[in-house]
Formats: C-alpha cells, sequence, structure tokens
C-alpha cells in the first residue's frame, strides 16, 4: 500500500485521495466503516480508526475532516511518505530538518520529543529513546496556531 502526505491538502492511500475538510461520509465511502469510533474532547467531535488504529482522522463538530494521524510509528502496518521519505523509516533529525525546510511558519518544540511545523500543521512525537518518530499527523491550514 502506497501511501503519501500531502500537508494542508489530502493523503492518498494508493489511488484513492482523502481531503482535509471532507465530510466523514467521504472517507467512510473511501475506506469503509471505521474500525473504531471514539468521542472526542468532551463531546461534539470524533476520531475515526483505520488499519488496526494505525491510523486515526479526527472530524470537527460539523462532521469534516481536520486532522489525519498515523500511529503505527517504525513498526506498523502503514508507512506514510511525505517529501519523498518515509515518516517513520527516516531517523529523528533528518525528518525533521525536511519538515523545517517545507514548513514556511514557524516550528513549536516546546513539548518534550515532539515538533509541531506551524506553517504546514504537520506534527511528529515519540518517546525518549526512539530513533524514529512514533507518530506524524497533519491538519487544516492554522490547526496548531
Amino acid at each position: 500500500m502506497k501511501i503519501t502526505l500531502f500537508p494542508l491538502e489530502k493523503i492518498m492511500i494508493d489511488d484513492k485521495s482523502l481531503y482535509l475538510g471532507a465530510n466523514k461520509d467521504e472517507i467512510i465511502r473511501l475506506l469503509g466503516e471505521p474500525e473504531m469510533i471514539r468521542e472526542q474532547y468532551g463531546g461534539g467531535t470524533w476520531r475515526h480508526f483505520y488499519f488496526n488504529s494505525d491510523l486515526a482522522f479526527d472530524y470537527n463538530s460539523e462532521g469534516r475532516l481536520e486532522y489525519i494521524e498515523f500511529l503505527g510509528g517504525h513498526d506498523g502496518i502503514l508507512k506514510p511518505y511525505i517529501y519523498g521519505v518515509s515518516a517513520f523509516d527516516t531517523e529523528q533529525k533528518e525528518l525533521v530538518k525536511i519538515l523545517s525546510e517545507n514548513n514556511n511558519g514557524d516550528v513549536d518544540d516546546s513539548e518534550r520529543c515532539s515538533y509541531a511545523f506551524k506553517g504546514s500543521s504537520v506534527s511528529v512525537w515519540t518517546e525518549d529513546d526512539e530513533e524514529f518518530w512514533m507518530t506524524i499527523g497533519m491538519g487544516e491550514k492554522g490547526y496548531y496556531c
């Protein structure tokens, strides 16, 4: 399965384009029913999980896709690519460099073991002792402002 992230726009899973801002019914039409649904942030918004919970979609209160997160890391079943490199098979420092070069905005590195690239609305997270990032996510424009 080929997965490519296009920050601020969409992800592609093989030949399927899943756009930020899309209605959740469109995502379900393309991927099928989610394996699990979890209510977020005290109600009104939802997170749908796919591919053994390696992929999550967050929807706003209007049912529109606002954030996409890959949760499987280096050992997961999904291997998303961004800017021509594998997000989970590229060493942490190298991926931060690539994401910074393509960010066109501020970088929030105030949280331990994570970065939020505000210009591209991309984030990465890991635990202290990991060589590779464990999650990568991307949101709509301004998601991290």
